[in-house]
């Protein structure tokens, strides 16, 4: 068990010297990794950690309230000296997947496996506003990289595919990025409070996501969930009891894990097509568990056509 630093510092005059136990932590990097990262602080602050997170201040008033319990302090301002502050931004700096991230999260502080799924439950008052688009298709399109971001030209074909089998008509898009571009019903990418996008896709029908930040609040809220996959072994992002249908190519480079051999061609994340996010969304219906379906690489003359749009 770590042996965290004391500190007499705390947020609005807060003072928890008395505690015998104190962890301070910083994760500004990834708000899907402050997701993960949860259940190693559950464990700590079960154990009676006094649990002080450093994090990005968009991120506070969300994490405040589904994490009462903790300090939430804005990475922007006044936080200790950095030998009182376990860093795992820079822990984590120049590593690449090898184990779950909630795992990484555990060695690094020191706290052993095994960990639950991080779970997560939103207040009435979130969904509220979204009630109107209960059991809707939430897209996510942003993958934040090329290697896990689905090409455009496949994402604007979905909203006629889920039309085409009888799928929930409305597709709402989320996201910080409004563009590029894509059909949908209803657009909501730059437009919600990180409390409203919780909200959002705890009222959905079924999540469509990349390998980010709304995989992980989608499968902690247990919405069912799509995730496209490309390089990651998606046992490094989800865990087996959580319900998430993968879509991940079948070509021999992948998993890489971020040891990419592709020369950036991420032939894996260009190979799932409409059909096959389509035919995930109604299996992610009726899935408990982790659900990895390998799709084929789509032919070598479509991907360079696409490859040559993304230029």
């Amino acid at each position: 068990m770590i042996s965290p630093p004391k500190t007499t510092g705390g947020r609005a005059g807060l003072l928890i010297e008395d505690s015998d136990q104190c962890l301070w932590v910083r994760r500004c990097h990834g708000l899907g990794n402050v997701i993960c990262l949860l259940p190693v602080l559950d464990r700590l602050h079960y154990q009676d950690y006094a649990i002080n997170v450093i994090t990005q201040p968009d991120w506070l008033d969300a994490f405040s309230a589904l994490r009462p319990d903790f300090a939430w302090y804005n990475c922007t301002i006044d936080a200790p000296d950095d030998d009182q502050v376990v860093d795992l931004d820079d822990l984590t700096r120049h590593s690449s997947p090898c184990e779950h991230r909630t795992d990484e999260f555990g060695r690094l502080l020191a706290v052993d496996p095994p960990f639950p799924p991080p779970a997560l439950a939103v207040p009435d008052g979130w969904t509220r506003p979204f009630e109107h688009l209960r059991d809707a298709v939430v897209f996510a399109p942003e993958g934040g990289h090329p290697s896990r971001t689905w090409p455009v030209e496949q994402a604007a074909l979905l909203k006629d595919h889920l039309a085409d089998n009888n799928l929930p008509q409305k597709l709402v898009l989320v996201g910080n990025d409004p563009a590029p571009e894509i059909p949908c019903n209803v657009d909501t990418r730059g437009k919600l409070q990180l409390t409203e996008l919780f909200g959002l896709l705890a009222a959905a029908g079924v999540v469509v996501t990349m390998d980010s930040a709304v995989l992980h609040i989608a499968a902690a809220l247990k919405t069912p969930t799509v995730a496209i996959f490309g390089g990651v072994d998606p046992a490094y992002r989800i865990r087996p009891e959580q319900p998430v249908v993968v879509i991940q190519a079948n070509v021999t480079c992948c998993p890489c894990n971020k040891q990419e051999t592709c020369r950036q061609s991420y032939n894996c994340i260009r190979s799932a097509a409409p059909t096959d996010i389509t035919q995930a969304v109604q299996l992610a219906k009726n899935v408990e568990t982790l659900t990895i379906k390998q799709v084929n690489c789509l032919p070598k003359r479509y991907l360079t056509q696409v490859s040559q749009e993304l230029l």
